[in-house]
């Protein structure tokens, strides 16, 4: 009988995906306890660099001793341009070491979209459980392969449940492999055995298809917005509330100019005598689809900026939406698509700067310090890993407030002010008119 391959433990996931006797290990730190895999080897003779998580050990769940092991596998494949294959079985944070492995997904996400952006050709195979970062890492993947039985969704099956308060079987079919396909346009749907893993690996290897850009996803996501949720480019733009306009006015002291819809902004402001654009998820309430599609489509037209104007991104949001109808449209992909917008701004040698301002966490804060050359916290920055009340059913407590000292040592801030002003600005490529 053909094993499944969900069912194989982590190793022998990788083994029954390589040439016999291919696989070598990436050297581990010896007193760290790790439990990610990053093992080179081929696959019918082409080099591969496989990333694993394992589902065996805490439902894979990546602690910062993970990140660090997927990071210098990262690194080792961009290195020796090899492509990369995720093994993606994890529930997402290591929730139990708060703050830390926020900084630690920063750094993870941060490596991972700059493999991509260096045309490594990624794929990604989601695991019975590939939630919360873990499903922003798949994302970042050009191709994703859904074996049977898989499943994925950013809010993950227990905190969606314990948030909305229904029972978890109650949303297999929403987060299965066959729902996610379907909406997927970068997929392909998979039996649950290795040699067909194997298989379309091999396939992609040798006939990797022309790679989609952000114009292209960002019109994916809006035709899928349009189908099940209406037509984002209807959606009304207005000042923004009176009490947003007294952040702004002392965030921005020489002025600013910005649009307001569904708790984002987006506009321009002025600090030190220097312009910059401005986005942010501002309302103070979980972040959605159609947020996220404002959001990249207000990071795709900075992109047509000069390259000398920085971007400055804020936050105030408990992170990602609860709400089942933004899990029924892939919200992971819309979160990611932002991911990729603000990457792609700094990948073009701008200043991002990320300040957040109030309540931050969860995978929206992942997306955006993912590609900010500074983040700055500001007095009244309330950070979580997810929503407390998801915290408090599924690891069972409130985390406490870290200080600041704490979010300096997990690098999930880079400078803390009371006024406003900017973090290292890189001197500009081209010189201001």
């Amino acid at each position: 009988m053909t094993p499944r391959f969900l069912e194989l433990p982590v190793a022998e996931r990788v083994s029954s995906l390589l040439d016999a006797g291919s696989g070598l290990s990436l050297a581990r730190p010896p007193d760290a306890a790790v439990n990610a895999l990053s093992i080179e080897g081929t696959i019918e003779g082409r080099r591969v660099m496989v990333l694993a998580t394992d589902p065996a050990h805490a439902a894979g769940a990546i602690g910062r001793a993970d990140a660090d092991q997927l990071v210098r596998g990262i690194a080792h494949a961009r290195e020796r341009r090899v492509p990369l294959v995720l093994l993606l079985d994890s529930a997402g944070a290591m929730l139990t070491e708060g703050v830390q492995v926020l900084g630690a997904f920063r750094r993870l996400e941060r490596e991972l979209l700059d493999a991509v952006a260096a045309d490594i050709p990624v794929a990604a195979v989601p695991g019975r459980n590939c939630f919360g970062g873990a499903s922003l890492l798949a994302f970042a993947a050009e191709l994703r392969l859904y074996p049977r039985g898989a499943r994925l969704g950013v809010s993950g099956l227990r905190s969606l449940a314990a948030l909305r308060d229904v029972p978890p079987d109650t949303l297999e079919v929403l987060f299965g492999a066959e729902s996610r396909a379907r909406h997927d346009e970068q997929s392909v749907l998979v039996t649950d055995a290795p040699d067909a893993l194997r298989a379309t690996l091999r396939a992609w290897l040798a006939d990797r298809p022309p790679r989609h850009n952000q114009a292209d996803v960002q019109r994916s996501l809006t035709r899928r917005l349009r189908m099940y949720r209406g037509n984002p480019y209807s959606l009304p733009m207005v000042p923004p509330p009176p009490d947003l306009e007294s952040r702004l006015d002392h965030l921005f002291p020489e002025g600013w100019g910005v649009l307001y819809g569904d708790g984002v902004i987006h506009g321009d402001g002025w600090v030190d005598g220097r312009n910059t654009g401005i986005a942010g998820f501002v309302a103070g309430h979980a972040v959605d689809a159609f947020a996220c599609w404002r959001f990249a489509e207000a990071l795709r037209l900075f992109a047509r900026e000069p390259r000398h104007v920085p971007v400055t991104l804020l936050l105030d949001s408990p992170g990602q939406s609860s709400v089942i109808e933004d899990e029924q449209v892939l919200l992971s992909e819309y979160i990611a698509l932002v991911a990729r917008g603000a990457h792609a701004l700094r990948a073009q040698g701008r200043s991002v700067e990320l300040w957040m301002i109030g309540e931050a966490g969860g995978a929206i804060y992942v997306a955006l310090a993912a590609a900010a050359t500074t983040i700055t916290g500001w007095p009244g920055l309330r950070l979580q890993t997810i929503p407390p009340r998801a915290v408090d059913r599924v690891v069972g407590k409130q985390p406490d407030a870290p200080p600041i000292s704490a979010l300096f040592e997990a690098r999930v801030i880079d400078r803390w002010t009371r006024s406003p002003g900017f973090g290292e600005w890189p001197a500009p490529s081209v010189p201001p008119p």
